[in-house]
């Protein structure tokens, strides 16, 4: 693994601090912004205009293009920082450009119409390798990048080699990463992080103080272990900053937007008002279904998520539901 030409595909929050990590390290770097105008302001400002503003871009080695397949023909390796709903409809008329491409997922969830984690629907739906698939995962905000706030990011990959070369492009003076070949259990602890951020939210939402959501969090991480052993069945160490460290700044952090989400719900914002309010998707209202289709028949309780999943998509009260969860913890 040399000399691989990078697309960045995304120019929202994170994929505008992917740009500036990536750019610290390569000489060139290709990016996909999809309008003209967004385009312009990034040249103009050295700025992107829309997200983290105050990051100034290296954009003598950017090239930026509205025109998707002419930055995937022109990189070797392309970050995904999209948001997982919109996948789909960013490559589904370019499956056979991304046959031989290193595909390697930086955006958090579900693809919504699969219902699989995103390196399993490039696998299964878009025919990549394995072996060219891997995930960038925090506990990283875009905010802190922004800030060059010393951060941890871990590369899940099959291949080794790839997630060397990948996590020594990202290494900083304000970035550590690290390499891991559970790339399965990763990523759904990135997803399911998601979903727990949202219960804290909720809890916080209907004022519930740090006593309580601090006991709710530690029993999350046990749901979180539970969960992804059920899923995925190896020797592994859930005290990983890339498990408990993902979870914790998820959940407590102001940058969340899954908590936020459901800090709104939980002062009596019905699902869809706080879903118009929200400027970014929240990937845990998917994740949440994803993840009771796949605990419902299961022989143990996942509570956390049942919940969520209660109060998103059944309509029940969070303040009911929270109750239930307070007389069930210890």
């Amino acid at each position: 693994m040399k000399d691989k030409s990078y697309g960045v595909i995304g120019a929202g929050s994170w994929g505008t601090a992917l740009v500036k990590i990536f750019s610290e390290n390569l000489d060139e770097l290709n990016w996909y912004v999809r309008t003209n105008e967004n385009i312009d302001g990034i040249y103009e400002n050295k700025r992107n205009p829309k997200y983290l503003r105050n990051v100034q871009l290296k954009t003598k080695k950017l090239n930026i293009s509205n025109d998707l397949q002419k930055i995937i023909k022109l990189s070797d390796i392309l970050i995904i920082a999209i948001p997982s709903p919109f996948i789909d409809l960013t490559f589904e008329n370019y499956v056979d450009l991304l046959k031989d491409k290193y595909i390697i997922s930086a955006s958090k969830g579900v693809i919504p119409k699969s219902q699989l984690v995103i390196s399993e629907h490039f696998h299964l739906n878009y025919g990549i390798n394995k072996n060219h698939i891997g995930i960038i995962s925090g506990p990283c905000h875009a905010e802190e990048v922004a800030l060059e706030k010393l951060s941890y990011l871990t590369v899940g990959v099959r291949s080794k080699s790839l997630g060397n070369y990948i996590s020594k492009n990202l290494k900083s003076k304000y970035i550590k990463a690290s390499v891991s070949t559970d790339i399965i259990g990763i990523e759904y602890s990135a997803t399911l992080k998601n979903i727990y951020s949202i219960l804290i939210g909720i809890c916080h939402g209907l004022g519930y103080g740090d006593n309580f959501l601090s006991v709710v969090i530690s029993h999350c991480a046990k749901e979180l272990k539970l969960f992804i052993r059920t899923i995925h069945q190896i020797k592994r160490d859930i005290n990983h900053s890339a498990y408990i460290g993902d979870l914790l700044v998820t959940t407590y952090s102001i940058f969340s937007r899954n908590r936020t989400f459901g800090n709104m719900i939980g002062k009596g914002y019905s699902v869809k008002s706080a879903m118009s309010e929200m400027s970014m998707v929240v990937e845990g209202y998917y994740a949440s279904k994803n993840a009771y289709e796949i605990t419902k028949n299961n022989k143990y309780e996942f509570l956390f998520i049942q919940s969520v999943y209660k109060i998103l998509y059944k309509g029940i009260s969070p303040k009911k539901i929270v109750k239930e969860i307070s007389e069930k913890l210890y």
